[in-house]
This record gives structure tokens, C-alpha cells and sequence, in this order.
């Protein structure tokens, strides 16, 4: 019984980090020429991507604040662009996508995601695009050369109840006058038991409502 358990627990693990074969995909996905949306970061395409490196193509973060009731919600619809070369992509188990929300007022929130699954998190973004549903993918051209762009949307709702709603109001006036907030966001390639050289990436966020 034990050895069959083990056995059990082997299977998950190895099934856990199996990539899944975007790549096929987007030999069926449209060709498209990537010249960057931020240019003060690292997203420019007039070089190309070193081997072993996630290129990261990430614009201005919107969130949407909302007030209801007592509480105020930032509705925060993450969009990045990553551009993998395939060999990479091919030889990798994972790719890795981490956001860092410390200097931004998010930080001082909750917040809820949905999952691959369907499944509600709480303060939890897995960073394992393998787990993560990918808006789409297709191919970009960066001088003369090929790669695959995997576009990632998914929405985060942070939240917090105050005592009454003025007090939440207020609070939505406050984070709607900080224009120096930014997200960190960080990837890199998960490769031979080992990671590979990481990306990152600043971009800034954007209240409304």
C-alpha cells in the first residue's frame, strides 16, 4: 500500500510540472510585428532576445475603483505580453510570471482571483503560467526573426470594508490621486530542474473609476 501511494505521489508531481504545448498552438495563430507599448522599460524589440530569456511587453496598469455600500473595490485587470523564443519554450517545463504589488497601494488590500479551474483564490495569483488561462497566442516577428507571444489577462479584485460608506469614499478619493504607483512584474523560464535568468519589469498603475 505504501509503494502504490508513492507511486501515486510521483505521478502528481511530474503531471503538475508538464508544460502545456502552447507552441503547437500558434502555428495556427496570426503573425504580427511587436514594436513595444512601454518605452521607458525594457519592452523595446530593436534587439534580439537573449537565449533563455522571457522578453516582457507590459503597458500601463488600469485599475478601476468602485465603491459599494461600505466597501471600496479596485477592480484590476492584469494584461502583460510575453515574448518566448520557441526553442526555449520547447525545452522548458514551466514558464514563470510573477507580480510584485509592495509599491503600490494594492498592497494594502485583499484580493480574489479565478483560477484555470474556475476556483476562487484568496490573496493568491499562481505564478505558473501552466495553471494560468492564456487570452491567446500567436507569433511575433522581431527582426526577421519568429517568436511566440503569449497574451495574459486575468482579473484581480482587491478589496477592503471600512466602518460606513464615507469613510470608503474617502479612501477611493485618496488612491485616486496617487500617480506614482508601479507593479513589479518578473518572469523567467523553469528549465532542467533549475530557473533560468529572470526579466523584470516595472510598469505604472492608473486609478479610475
Amino acid at each position: 500500500m505504501k509503494k502504490y501511494l508513492t507511486y501515486i505521489l510521483i505521478a502528481t508531481v511530474l503531471f503538475s510540472c508538464k508544460k502545456t504545448n502552447i507552441v503547437s498552438e500558434v502555428i495556427k495563430g496570426s503573425t504580427s510585428t511587436n514594436t513595444g507599448t512601454n518605452p521607458d522599460t525594457n519592452t523595446g524589440t530593436s534587439t534580439d532576445i537573449a537565449t533563455g530569456t522571457v522578453k516582457l511587453d507590459i503597458a500601463d496598469q488600469v485599475v478601476l475603483t468602485k465603491v459599494s455600500n461600505d466597501s471600496l473595490y479596485l477592480n484590476y485587470t492584469e494584461t502583460a505580453n510575453l515574448i518566448l523564443n520557441a526553442d526555449d519554450y520547447q525545452k522548458s517545463s514551466a514558464v514563470h510570471f510573477k507580480e510584485d504589488f509592495s509599491k503600490s497601494n494594492l498592497a494594502n488590500f485583499n484580493f480574489t482571483s479565478v483560477n484555470k479551474d474556475n476556483q476562487t483564490a484568496t490573496n493568491y495569483l499562481d505564478d505558473n503560467l501552466n495553471n494560468v488561462a492564456i487570452k491567446s497566442a500567436s507569433t511575433t516577428t522581431i527582426n526577421g526573426k519568429q517568436y511566440t507571444k503569449l497574451v495574459l489577462e486575468r482579473v484581480v479584485t482587491f478589496s477592503k470594508a471600512y466602518k460606513q460608506h464615507d469613510l470608503a469614499v474617502e479612501a477611493q478619493n485618496d488612491i485616486l490621486k496617487q500617480t506614482k504607483d508601479v507593479i513589479g512584474f518578473a518572469a523567467y523560464y523553469y528549465t532542467n530542474g533549475k530557473n533560468l535568468d529572470t526579466t523584470t519589469l516595472t510598469a505604472a498603475v492608473i486609478y479610475t473609476k
